[in-house]
């Protein structure tokens, strides 16, 4: 590799992390907009949990790629705007199960309308199949990351 002519800006990293970026901030754009008082951090969080409810917060750090104190900062955050709740762990009392609350249950087909929303504006005017094989590509590079 000539060092001498490596430009950051083509980097696949940069790239990766440059469209992350504005993906995360589209998907934010579009919650704020329909007045969603959610990040797509805290919608990671709570996606989850419509799956399956109840989970612990180490199974959602495990489910989202996050570490445990960035998880617990989105929890604290969802509480506080009474998305979900912690319950102390039936069995564990040094564990808490994080439930969906009744609001949080009912933001749910509209906070998946906008995330759907957001893919159409990422994917427009890109052919079917070549999306099928950037994901693809994307798959491989996640699976030599893992």
């Amino acid at each position: 590799m000539d060092y001498n002519n490596y430009i950051l800006s083509n980097s696949i990293g940069y790239q990766i992390t440059d469209t992350a970026r504005l993906v995360s901030n589209r998907l934010n754009l579009n919650f704020k907009e329909k007045n969603f008082p959610v990040t797509n951090e805290q919608y990671s969080i709570m996606i989850r949990l419509w799956e399956e409810d109840g989970l612990t917060q180490n199974k959602l750090a495990t489910l989202t790629g996050r570490d445990e104190a960035s998880v617990s900062r989105l929890i604290n955050n969802l509480l506080k705007n009474e998305l979900v709740t912690r319950v102390p762990h039936p069995v564990d009392k040094r564990t808490n199960l994080i439930f969906l609350s009744a609001k949080g249950k009912k933001m749910q087909i509209g906070l998946i309308e906008q995330a759907i929303k957001t893919i159409n504006d990422i994917s427009e005017g890109i052919e079917p199949e070549d999306m099928k094989v950037f994901l693809r590509v994307l798959d491989k590079i996640n699976k030599n990351l893992s």
